[in-house]
Parts: structure tokens; sequence; C-alpha cells
């Protein structure tokens, strides 16, 4: 979808993009028997048709026209709304002008021929009903009138004769209940119906009477014997004597203010949310397709709410307070915009969209922003409780016409959550390369269990190297995974993707038992860094203990790489982890080492054998060289050692030597990942 950051021309549509444009402009001139993804998907499959004509003979396009009468695009320009789109689609096809004509000529004539015998057949259906209702009346005339008095009598309706001056000259006893009343006889229709609602209801009889309608629905007030108003439907119908001419009117009346007030109350519920009252995602939905297909001079913005940390007032203070907390923000969010043309809707949970249909005083987006976040940071007592939010916001400035808004709502969720990466009280605006980046890698991530299965993840190898080259310290598992198009993707954004899904945990026992099967035939430690998922599962140590089990591996030739951050948690899951296996007595490797004094403190209360640290791709000065030197002589004080990773070239390892590190990993060994164990030398 466009963007603030597009430019260029614009591109020639998709096929199916184009039957989109198609389904809601043949919808506007005919009922279509069809919802709007059926009938995108049948015009989808008459473009292909088209293209099949175009490339070979035209009058293949003929089946386009009879279907389109099929589907009911029978409007009185539904035709031409067609030829509009399926000129367009041909010039895309490349075609001359020759072709062209046949085409367009072809379903032309199709679909007239369709037409005619589409009325002749609604014509012939038509006169069939006809001839039998006549000779049904004629043999059921009088069964016809016994029926008619029996249901006048016991109808729940209330049902009138009604005289052509508006006298009431007979009615059955449904409607004196309906009316409140123990007899109508000798009252005329204005005795009954509300004076403010009389002319509407004269002005329906006279269309009756002089022939301009067959049958009139209307829905006034009448007056009950207690002189009050209440609703009713009203249906009427001219009965008319052997001449043809006028004779009474007949009335039939029900009493539906409550199922009016039933159905409007559904109706807003459906489309409102129940605690706050907003519109909902649906009649969002709703809103934005009908802003987007309209014609809007200064676009329209969308602004993507979460609310940080919500859990901690629902968790710590009570749903109750929670639900207080989202109707105050639902409240503020229409006090922020009450100035603008703007739907304020409550997604679900603690989202909120705000949609605004830009005008020339609104205020631009740093501004909205700043106003939300001063008017959702005051806090509101509840009770003894003052509590206040804040938000973390995407934005989708400046949407115009052409936009789908299931895309727009697609981009307003990963433009949010983008933003919340960020930390709390953060917001963003839409980036579209971003977004396409972003929305490959997740149907990468999507796929990556298939890939699994069908094996192109593999399990690779790459040595660790002491800095002088004299040998190796230990040798590392990784991942692979080969992809057919996006080609190689490395352990890293593997894993990412893995932690992602959920895949990690499968994934990465699996991985660790291949690489404990070829480890276990060499006398070298096996290293493998397990994710923050991995470190904190209640199923390490079973997993792990499986794995040797399994393997013949012995516990003192794995080491186990910790992210710092978690080792850093004395309290959860993974201490719990790391305590069962140091007493394994299989090594602990702590990565993504910074050196923060509570870091190195680890190093050595938990005997971490190795750390990790992040390569530089430039010399430090003297005064970094000398703090990264202190950190390497802490490191090893602590008894552990330090890899760095990566290291791209000779220098860099020559000057991370100097500070007194021990190992690396990275091109400047000359050693590429390998689906087998490396050899040795």
């Amino acid at each position: 979808m466009p963007s603030q950051d597009d430019a260029g021309p614009s591109r020639p549509k998709g096929r199916d993009e184009l039957a989109h444009d198609w389904a809601v402009k043949v919808g506007r001139t005919a009922y279509i028997p069809l919802s709007a993804a059926k009938l995108t998907e049948e015009l989808c499959e008459l473009l292909n048709v088209v293209a099949e004509a175009v490339a070979g003979d035209a009058a293949v396009a003929s089946v386009v026209g009879t279907r389109l009468v099929e589907i009911h695009c029978v409007g009185a320009e539904s035709l031409s709304r067609s030829v509009e789109v399926l000129a367009e689609f041909i010039v895309q096809e490349g075609a001359d002008a020759r072709t062209a004509a046949l085409v367009i000529g072809a379903v032309s004539a199709a679909y007239t021929a369709a037409i005619q015998a589409f009325v002749l057949e609604q014509q012939e259906s038509v006169s069939q009903a006809l001839l039998r209702a006549n000779r049904a009346v004629q043999l059921d005339l009088q069964a016809s009138e016994e029926r008619f008095e029996d249901i006048f009598r016991h109808s729940s309706t209330g049902i009138a004769m009604v005289s052509l001056d508006g006298a009431l000259e007979r009615a059955n006893d449904a409607l004196c209940t309906i009316l409140r009343r123990d007899d109508v006889a000798g009252m005329t229709l204005s005795d009954l119906i509300a004076p403010a609602d009389l002319p509407l209801v004269n002005d329906a009889l006279a269309s009756l009477r002089y022939g301009r309608m067959r049958r009139v629905e209307e829905r006034p007030r009448l007056i009950d014997r207690d002189g009050e108003h209440f609703r009713v439907l009203l249906a009427a119908t001219v009965q008319k004597d052997a001449e043809d001419n006028p004779r009474r009117y007949v009335l039939m009346i029900d009493d539906d203010s409550q199922l009016t007030l039933l159905g409007g109350r559904l109706q807003y519920q459906s489309l409102h949310d129940a605690l706050t009252g907003l519109p909902n995602r649906q009649y969002l939905t709703t809103r934005l397709e009908s802003l987007l297909h309209s014609d809007i001079e200064h676009g329209v913005t969308l602004y993507h709410l979460d609310l940080d940390a919500f859990a901690v007032i629902t968790d710590g203070l009570g749903r109750e307070i929670g639900d207080k907390v989202l109707r105050l923000v639902a409240e503020r969010l229409n006090a922020v915009f009450s100035t603008e043309k703007a739907m304020v809707a409550r997604l679900e949970g603690d989202e909120f969209a705000v949609l605004v249909e830009n005008g020339p005083e609104t205020p631009d987006v740093d501004t909205t922003i700043r106003m939300i976040e001063h008017e959702l940071a005051e806090p509101v007592y509840f009770g003894e409780h003052g509590v206040a939010v804040s938000a973390t916001i995407g934005v989708l400035p400046r949407l115009h016409s052409g936009d789908r808004p299931v895309e727009v709502l697609r981009a307003s969720d990963m433009t949010l959550r983008r933003a919340k990466r960020s930390g709390r009280r953060q917001w963003g605006l839409h980036d579209a390369m971003l977004d396409k980046r972003e929305q490959e890698d997740l149907a990468l991530a999507a796929v990556m269990p298939g890939a699994w299965e069908s094996g192109e993840i593999e399990v690779v190898f790459s040595p660790v190297m002491k800095l002088d080259g004299s040998e190796r310290v230990c040798v590392e598992a990784e991942l692979n995974w080969r992809h057919r198009d996006a080609g190689l993707i490395e352990h890293a954004k593997c894993m990412a993707m893995a932690e992602h899904t959920g895949l990690v945990l499968p994934l990465g026992e699996w991985m660790l038992r291949r690489a404990a099967e070829a480890a276990c035939e060499h006398d070298e430690i096996l290293a493998v860094c397990l994710t923050e998922s991995m470190a904190k599962s209640p199923d390490l140590v079973r997993d792990v203990r499986r794995v040797l089990a399994d393997t013949g591996l012995r516990a003192s030739k794995l080491l186990l790489g910790f992210p710092v951050h978690v080792l850093e948690d004395t309290e959860g899951e993974a201490a719990d982890n790391l305590e069962v296996l140091s007493e394994m007595g299989i090594h602990i490797g702590a990565r993504d080492f910074t050196g923060a004094t509570g870091q190195i403190e680890l190093v050595k209360s938990l005997g971490v054998r190795a750390v990790r640290v992040r390569g530089r791709s430039r010399r430090p000065d003297g005064l970094v060289s000398h703090v990264l030197g202190d950190l390497v002589g802490f490191v090893h004080e602590a008894g552990g050692i330090v890899v760095v990773d990566p290291v791209e070239d000779a220098e860099q390892r020559d000057w991370w030597r100097e500070l007194g590190a021990d190992a690396g990993v990275g091109p400047v060994f000359g050693s590429p990942p390998t689906a087998r164990w490396p050899a040795s030398g």
C-alpha cells in the first residue's frame, strides 16, 4: 500500500486488484447475490479468460459476457462499467486495437444475447405464474373468501377496511387490541393516526387510489385510548370493484415498536464495544472502506494505539479497575479528537484506533501525538489509587483513495509492532520498505516448520580458534537454512524467526541432538548457544540429559551458552537450569557480554567458562583499549576466557590479541561452516 515515502509513477494493477475494482464498480449497478470475496474471485477468473482471448482466439471472450449475466450483473450500467475495466486490462495485456475491438465485441455480443434470453425467460416465467394464479383464483375463490374471513377474525395482525374518505368500515379484534381500545366503530383515520404522521399516510393512500402504487408501507405513530403515541408498521392496498375502480382500502397494522427497538439495539451492539461504547473493529473497517472509496482532498490518518503495561493495572489492581481505565481512555481519546471529523474505536483488549478524516486545520501527527500523551498521562483516582497510562502508537498518515482496508489494518499492526520494539510510550510512522522486509521475514518464519521437515534446515559446525591460530578452543554448532528463493539464511536469523514463532524449543533440541551425535566421535568440546526461550524452558535439563544419554556425549565435552541478561535473573527458571547443568559437569558460557560490573561478578560466581563479546570493526583508541584490556583481565581473573565474535580480518585479530582476548570466530580464520565436524588442523 502507498505511504508517505512512496514516490514515482503508478504501477499497473495486478489481476486480483483489478478484479476487486471491477467488483466494486458492478456491485453499485445491480444486486448480485454473491459475497464481495466470491464476486472478486469470479471476476478474476473472467480476467483470465480475457487474457486467453487476447493471446489467442478473441471469440473465447464471449464466455465473459454470458457469465456476467449468469451472476446477475444486469444493471443499467453493468456492461458499461465492465467494458471500462476490460479495456484497461486489455491495454495492460498489450493487445493491438484490432484484437481489443474483437475481444470487447465478443464480450458485448454475448452479453446482449444472454440478456435477451434472460428477459425472455423471466417474461415466460411471469406469464406462466399469472396463468396458474388466475386458474387457481377461479377454482378457489370461495375457499379464499372463507380463508380471508378466518384470517381476518383470528390474525394477530390488525386488519381494517377503510372507505376512500378515511372512515373505518370494519376492523378485527386484533386491531382493537393493538390500539388498546374496546371498539373502533365510527372512527376515522384522523382519530387514530398522530397528526404529524397523518399527511404521510394520506399521501400513501392517494398513491394507491390513483394507481401510482399497488402497495404501500409506512411506519406512522398511532394514538391509543390514553392519548399516547406508539410506532406501528402499516401496510395498505386498495380493493377495486368489477369496473376496476377503487372501492376501499385494506390496512394491515403490526405493533413493531419493541421489535424496532430490539433490532436497532442489536445492530448497535454488533458494531460497538460493550465496555466502552466505542465503535468496534468491524465498524472501523466499514468506515475505513467507505472513506477509501470516496474523494478525500486531504486524506485520512489512522492512529493505532496499544496501552503500555496494561497488565500491570489489571493484575495489580484488578479487572474492575482495568475496565474503568479502558472507559477513561475512550473518553479522553474522544476529547482529544472532539474538534476533528474522527472515529475513535476499540479494536480488542487494550488496543484502540482513531480514524481521522483530515481537514485544512487538522494538527500534524507530532502535535496530535503530544496531545494524546498529555491527555492519557493525567492521573485519575479510583478510591486511593491514582492511575495513569501511556500508549505506544503506530501512525499511517495521509491514506488516500484506492488503499485497501485489509492492507491498511495489516500495515498499522506492523507499524505498531515496530514502535513497541523501541520501548514504551513510543510512536512510529508507517514505512513501506520496512513493511515489505518485515512481511518477507514473517513469511519465512511461517514456512519454517515445513522447511525443517523437508530437510532444508541443517546443523553446521564452525571452529572457535585461539587468536594466534595455534589450536581450536571448541567447535560450535549452528543452523543454516538453504532457502530456494531467499538463499542462505544463517544461524542468527534462523533462531530469531524460530524464537518469534515458538518453533525454537523443538528445533533447538533437535540441533543439540544432531550436534551431540557428531561430537561424541571427537575429543573436542561442543558449544551450543541457547536462545532466551531455550534457557528458560522447564524442559531444558530433561532434554539435555536425554541427549547425553542417547548419544553417549560426556557432559564435560558440552558447553552451553546462555544470554548474559538471562544469567542475571537469579530467581527464574533459567537460574534453576543453570545450577543443575553446572552440577552435571556441563560448561557454561555467557554471550552478548558487555562487561558491566554485575556481569563480571556473575562470571566468577557462576563459574562461567567462556564469555563472548561483540567484535569491533575499528581499532579502539587508547582509552577504549585500556578499558577493554581491563575487561579481559577481569574475566581471566574470574576463571573465564574471552571469545570475540566476529573477527573479520588480521588487523582485528592482532589488536584483540594485544588486548589479551583468547579466541574468536569469523572470516579471518578461513573456516566456513560445514555440515560435518571440521577436520583438525
